[in-house]
């Protein structure tokens, strides 16, 4: 499965904010450097959906804002934690 990110480094903590043109909008707390976003994204998002940080990569947009990032795992299972966890995000302008 692959998740639209908007990724927002440098922030106080880690957390899921919004849904921004169709993205869900997160902040993360680690900078820019050598990954360091990146993988705390990855860690992120691998621990909302349930699986191990090991099942998510960067599919597209690795050094930009704008991310794909791929979970690997059983679609159904991975969107009822997702949902669980970001359900109650709405639509940022």
């Amino acid at each position: 499965m692959t998740v639209a990110i908007k990724a927002v480094p440098r922030a106080r903590r880690t957390q899921a904010i919004a849904l921004q043109d169709g993205r869900l909008r997160v902040q993360i707390a680690a900078p820019p450097h050598e990954g360091q976003s990146n993988a705390a994204l990855q860690r992120y998002l691998a621990e909302a959906a349930g699986v191990r940080a090991s099942a998510t990569r960067i599919h597209r947009g690795s050094s930009g804002a704008r991310k794909l990032v791929e979970i690997d795992g059983s679609s159904p299972e991975i969107v009822d934690h997702l949902t669980a966890a970001f359900g109650a995000l709405t639509e940022a302008s």
